[in-house]
């Protein structure tokens, strides 16, 4: 939630994305007949609509620890001979993969 009010997200957005990720449940119907609600007590999952947001949300926290942490030489990524700082990491869909050199220190 630290994220969203950072992002200037207001209060009602950032208490229905909280409602979304932490207090939902389910409602099941067998032959017609509504049995009670049950928690899904597991927050959001892979596929839902609001996860690509929060995703990238989050994304854009990571570059920039990743790109504070290059300026201050505690990390170095791979092929800086290619590519100026080298890659750090790569995004695809709702894949991140990082690429760091390896410290012998």
């Amino acid at each position: 939630m630290e994220i969203l009010e950072k992002r200037n997200f207001g209060p009602k957005w950032r208490k229905w994305i909280y409602q979304i990720t932490h207090l939902g449940s389910v409602g099941v119907k067998i032959n017609g007949v509504e049995g009670n609600f049950l928690s899904t007590g597991k927050g959001l999952r892979q596929g839902d609509t609001i996860s690509p947001l929060l995703f990238n949300l989050v994304l854009d926290v990571l570059s920039k620890m990743l790109a504070k942490a290059l300026s201050n030489d505690l990390i170095k990524g791979l092929c800086s001979d290619l590519v100026p700082s080298g890659v750090v990491f790569l995004q695809y869909a709702d894949d991140t993969i990082l690429f760091i050199d390896k410290n012998e220190e």
